[in-house]
């Protein structure tokens, strides 16, 4: 996503290229994809992603489904994958 003072601008091709140089990346570092709705989705290996026709649209293979992305909805990319917060008796949380 592109930014010009206070308005956002989409440019499919420039997000579809990060994502394709993080996939290719040697060696493989974890990445998240943020969505519009405020989802997440870790991308862990490489194997759990794919990109169909031009690259529009994405699907991640998840523990068990799989997640189809439309890439215009994607907002942003993550990497490193932040770290689950720790409750109190050191279980992981949910970030909010």
């Amino acid at each position: 996503m592109l930014v010009s003072g206070q308005r956002a601008c989409y440019h499919i091709n420039m997000t579809t290229e990060e994502i394709r140089r993080l996939y290719s990346t040697q060696p493989f570092e974890p990445f998240r994809l943020l969505t519009a709705d405020g989802r997440h989705y870790d991308v862990r290996h490489p194997e759990s992603l794919a990109m169909l026709g031009n690259g529009r649209l994405i699907a991640i293979g998840m523990k068990d489904h799989f997640a189809t992305l439309d890439l215009p909805l994607v907002t942003g990319i993550q990497q490193p994958i932040p770290r689950a917060k720790r409750g109190r008796n050191g279980t992981a949380r949910k970030a909010s």
